[in-house]
């Protein structure tokens, strides 16, 4: 994690800041009842970003884990925080949590059109594994089904290759 920045639980009282950050990320934004329901959950796991010293919220991220899998949810950083490697911050965080939880894979979906989204999940390790057809209710968009294989890291094994079938 970069110097001054930390990563917390994310509580019920953190939740105006979430919203705002993420209104203005996503034009189709969770409700509050979707973020506490997930607070509640005992698979899902959601965290903020913060400055040493600073209440602010900088960005945030929701994921659950499931047995050997972790799905990332919903990740935004503040638009007035943008490019300062955040979003990177976070997704090392999550990719650190599921090597510690013995993960074999880490899995999220994404909006085909958004691009800058899909760069830094790339950067991030991750790779388009699939499509989901009119995945998102508001328009009807394709989801990007993406992938960061962590079998290496696991006492499992890399996950088997698709010519694995065909033996």
């Amino acid at each position: 994690m970069e110097d001054g920045l930390r990563i917390e639980n994310m509580t019920e009282d953190d939740l105006d800041e979430v919203l705002a950050i993420e209104r203005q990320s996503f034009n189709d934004p969770w409700p509050p009842e979707v973020f506490k329901a997930e607070l509640r959950h005992c698979w899902s796991h959601c965290r903020v970003l913060r400055k040493d010293g600073a209440a602010v919220i900088l960005g945030y991220l929701v994921y659950w884990s499931v047995a050997d899998e972790v799905h990332l949810l919903n990740v935004a950083v503040d638009p007035k925080q943008r490019n300062h490697h955040y979003g990177r911050a976070l997704l090392d965080y999550l990719r650190d949590f599921a090597v510690t939880q013995s993960a074999r894979f880490i899995t999220l979906e994404v909006r085909r059109s958004n691009q800058a989204a899909i760069t830094l999940y790339e950067h991030a390790g991750f790779r388009p594994v699939g499509v989901r057809p009119r995945y998102y209710a508001n328009n009807g968009e394709d989801a990007i089904v993406m992938l960061n294989d962590l079998g290496s890291t696991s006492n499992v094994g890399p996950l088997p290759g698709r010519d694995d079938d065909e033996s």
